[in-house]
């Protein structure tokens, strides 16, 4: 190859390259609901890939982040868990969780999920400074 064509050869490779994006396998589901999951009262979006899927949730009291994982992608049960900040409802600052979820449909389907959580709310600011307490929450949303 000449030169110049060898410069254009390399300058198409390296656009090509840089130009490019990774494809993923997943999908992204967004989702609107209520429960600590959906930061109390608000929406969700999870990338799902498979058998797994990781979210976070934003309301109007709250935000969340999670990670769950179904037994079979086809499975109605899905077992997490979540980390959720500032929930109005459970006069808290911190939630850790560990959650189950029943797709109504499946876990890779869209439709009606109904979950449930346990796990500890850390008070830092509308209690005694560090004080922490177990809960049980329940979720309610719809995947679009």
């Amino acid at each position: 190859m000449k030169e110049p064509d060898m410069k254009k050869h390399n300058l198409a490779l390296i656009t090509a390259l840089l130009l490019s994006t990774p494809a993923f396998a997943g999908e992204f589901i967004p989702a609107a609901g209520f429960g600590p999951q959906y930061g109390d009262l608000g929406a969700k979006v999870s990338y799902r890939e498979n058998n797994l899927a990781f979210f976070a949730g934003v309301g109007i009291h709250g935000a969340a982040l999670g990670a769950q994982m179904a037994p079979a992608s086809g499975s109605p049960h899905a077992f997490g868990v979540m980390y959720g900040t500032e929930s109005d409802i459970f006069n808290a600052e911190e939630l850790v969780l560990v959650t189950y979820d029943y797709h109504l449909t499946s876990f890779s389907g869209r439709g009606w999920v109904l979950g449930a959580g346990l796990g500890q709310a850390d008070r830092t600011d509308r209690g005694r400074d560090g004080d922490s307490k177990t809960i049980a929450v329940l979720n309610i949303g719809y995947k679009f």
